[in-house]
């Protein structure tokens, strides 16, 4: 099976931790990214976050080129607490280095678990990937939940997952 993952393009009002409370639309800007790194490229199923930086995007697909898509809710971003709605300048870059170098004992306040996150997007990828009679599918989602994702294809520790980059509207292939 193939197995594509696309992050959002850029949304409205900038560079912000929106975790899975904001729900801000995606910029022309950022549907132009999304445009880009799926030109002339097909899937057999397409799963989505159900948030609007996704799903909007995620549906367009699904109408234009006649595919089945499924909104998951497992599919939203981690809950990052009290950074949602803030920037790295509000937060603190040192702050936000030791989250990224530690992300289990350095958390935000009020924010989701890692391990819990983990397990609530690798159950979905299971089920997506397991329960599809489908070839190629198409997983429209957050940097976290690809972050979560690419650590299990390829075997790394989830501690180490925001030391992996995943760009706006990167689409990325695996056989799985």
């Amino acid at each position: 099976m193939t197995l594509d993952l696309l992050r959002h393009g850029e949304p409205e009002g900038g560079r912000l931790y929106r975790g899975n409370l904001l729900d801000d639309p995606l910029t022309k800007k950022g549907w132009q990214q999304m445009q880009a790194s799926t030109d002339g490229k097909y899937w057999d199923f397409i799963a989505t976050s159900p948030m609007a930086r996704c799903q909007v995007f995620a549906q367009h697909l699904s109408q234009t080129h006649h595919i089945k898509m499924q909104a998951f809710e497992s599919l939203k971003e981690i809950g990052f607490g009290d950074w949602q709605g803030r920037n790295v300048e509000k937060i603190g870059q040192q702050v936000v280095n030791q989250f990224k170098q530690n992300p289990v004992d350095n958390r935000p306040s009020g924010a989701e678990d890692l391990y819990v996150f983990q397990a609530r997007v690798l159950d979905v990828l299971l089920q997506i990937t397991q329960n599809r009679t489908s070839q190629s599918v198409l997983i429209v989602a957050h940097a976290g939940v690809i972050r979560v994702i690419k650590s299990y294809l390829l075997n790394l520790p989830i501690e180490k997952m925001f030391t992996i980059e995943v760009v706006s509207a990167s689409c990325e292939r695996f056989e799985i």
